[in-house]
């Protein structure tokens, strides 16, 4: 099966081109986020922080446009033989902010090591991949163990970046030294304060229109909505809810307004005593109002009653949502023996004021319904280190998981207590899941998901609030900025500033 592709490179170097400002004057974005990156190493992390600045630092065979579709970018062109087991890809020439050229042995270093799962949380991903052999300096080849639809979606995501076989070789720390392809290179990292990216005039697409961009940290969404109306931001990614009026009145300001993939979630950690109950977890959803933590919280969105956005092609139609329903909420917490003291400890984290909200709100519903909930706010790091990672320390907490390319993204690992931090046990959706992960035919993968998205709903590791629209404001002289689709990462390559 062959697929032609158009080339990204001549694509980009018109539109940089005609985006030039007059005059070379230098310029520089300053967005304001309020997280930050665990490490700069993209095969090393899951955090959508680090991959949003990543983006600009390192590049993938494929990428997200605009439009969701996958198209080239290190990848000229590719094809895939009709058992969906031999993938050739042809590379595009570029060069590596080292000096190095970008070529198949790097494609093999990179592949090999992202996965090695002492090195990836995503190695599960890239698991079907049996050998990758460098045909030629411009010429790749996967061999599959079995067909990988989902594949090209983990080739398109940020931990799909490919890095230099040289210093691979070498042992070096990408994770505060990276080194890409990308069209910005990193000039300085300050740990709490910011990150500043300078303007590769070689990258192969093109040279892009701004001569830098800082990514500054900052946690307060208030300061975030000051420093954009007076001018100290250009951007910020994520305002806060109570803010959105303000931004939206202000002639200055346009705030930007789209569907999200983000599935946001009370998580519960189905190990702890009485979580482990499925009566009760469903007990948490119905004494939940997730159209209020929606409005409230996150100003606005669409419920949904299991792991997947609303509107999705994958979602099954007749997975509802919970509803808000405390009385029977009750009933299931007497009927599961949930004595009157019961207290959870809830993990919240510190940069996202949006799910502190939330938090905070699920504690007032829980404790209409007898559940004492304490609360912690712990800085980012511990959450990934402690709650998503490492000993998963909590009984609940509330998060976003942002969209993926590929239903196996989101869900791959459920269903395998050890594999995920809700630790969610069902081993009928983890074969079903197996199952999807090598399946080529649309129909059959549908209904495979389908499967386990239902299972998901019944048996909920979540209370499940729904998707958000995303938000995000910038000047009005701010030109070509985007977030990426599902992966929600920061595309810089084509912004001007007027």
């Amino acid at each position: 099966m062959h697929r032609a592709v158009r080339s990204l490179a001549r694509t980009l170097a018109l539109t940089v081109a005609l985006a030039l400002p007059a005059g070379g004057v230098a310029q520089t974005l300053v967005i304001a986020s309020g997280a930050q990156p665990d490490t700069l190493d993209p095969q090393a992390t899951s955090a959508t922080s680090a991959f949003q600045i990543a983006k600009s630092i390192y590049d993938t065979l494929v990428e997200v446009a605009r439009d969701g579709t996958i198209q080239p970018l290190l990848a000229e062109s590719w094809t895939v033989d009709e058992a969906g087991t031999t993938w050739t890809f042809t590379l595009n020439e570029a060069t590596f902010h080292d000096g190095t050229p970008f070529d198949a042995t790097d494609v093999v270093a990179s592949l090999t090591r992202i996965a090695d799962p002492d090195v990836s949380p995503k190695a599960d991903e890239f698991e079907a991949i049996d050998a990758v052999v460098a045909v030629d300096a411009r010429t790749v080849r996967l061999e599959l163990s079995r067909p990988a639809p989902a594949l090209l979606a983990s080739l398109a995501s940020g931990w799909g970046a490919m890095l230099p076989s040289e210093k691979l070789e070498a042992g070096h720390d990408f994770g505060t030294d990276p080194v890409g392809t990308g069209a910005f290179r990193l000039d300085t990292w300050v740990r709490d304060g910011y990150v500043r990216l300078e303007a590769n005039p070689d990258y192969f697409a093109g040279a892009p229109a701004i001569d830098a961009a800082e990514i500054r940290f900052v946690t307060d969404a208030a300061v975030q909505a000051q420093g954009l109306l007076a001018g100290d931001f250009h951007v910020i990614a994520d305002p806060a809810t109570a803010d959105l009026p303000t931004l939206e009145t202000n002639p200055d300001v346009e705030l930007v307004r789209e569907p999200s993939g983000t599935v946001l979630v009370t998580s519960i950690n189905t190990r702890r005593p009485y979580l482990e109950d499925p009566r009760v977890r469903r007990a948490l959803n119905l004494a939940v109002d997730a159209d209020t933590v929606l409005e409230v919280a996150y100003g606005g969105g669409t419920p949904t009653g299991t792991f997947m956005e609303p509107g999705s092609p994958w979602l099954p139609a007749d997975v509802e949502p919970y509803g808000y329903d405390p009385e029977r909420a009750r009933a299931l917490l007497d009927e599961a023996g949930v004595p009157d003291d019961l207290t959870l400890d809830m993990a919240l984290p510190q940069p996202y004021e949006v799910h502190v909200q939330a938090g905070q709100i699920v504690q007032d519903m829980l404790g209409d319904v007898g559940i004492d909930v304490d609360i912690r706010v712990v800085e980012w790091g511990v959450w990934l280190g402690e709650v998503y990672g490492g000993p998963r320390d909590f009984d609940l907490t509330v998060i976003g998981h942002t969209g993926k390319l590929d239903p196996t993204g989101r869900l791959g690992g459920y269903g395998d207590p050890d594999a995920t931090y809700t630790g969610w046990d069902d081993p009928e959706a983890a074969t079903l899941l197996a199952e999807a992960a090598q399946v080529s035919d649309r129909a059959t993968r549908e209904a495979l998901y389908a499967d386990v998205l239902t299972r998901l709903h019944d048996d909920p590791p979540f209370v499940y609030f729904g998707a958000s629209n995303r938000s995000y404001a910038q000047r009005t002289d701010v030109n070509g900025f985007w977030i990426t689709p599902l992966l929600d990462s920061f595309d810089l390559r084509s912004v001007t500033l007027d």
